[in-house]
């Protein structure tokens, strides 16, 4: 038997923007959008390419371990303990 545990955070938050093309949209305008072979607009292209892949990559192991997963259920009370504790209020 195989088992594992994982958890998974990712925070992120990133403000960045070309000085010389303030307007380029990576997400809007592709690769396409670069003008002038643009060092800065390149990185920013491939930090969103690095996003989408990470974002598929979670959700290709969510969509293979979901169904091997088991939910667990709370634990039944003792039948015998349940009837003493109603008998004794009585």
């Amino acid at each position: 038997m195989f088992q594992f545990s994982y958890k998974l955070k990712v925070s992120e938050r990133v403000k960045a923007k070309c000085d010389r093309h303030p307007r380029y949209n990576p997400e809007r305008e592709g690769r396409s959008g670069i003008k002038g072979g643009c060092s800065t607009c390149f990185s920013l292209y491939d930090l969103h390419q690095a996003r989408l892949s990470l974002d598929s990559a979670h959700h290709e192991f969510l969509r293979k371990a979901i169904p091997w997963t088991q939910v667990s259920k709370p634990r039944k009370k003792a039948e015998g303990s349940a009837s003493s504790q109603s008998s004794s209020a009585l």
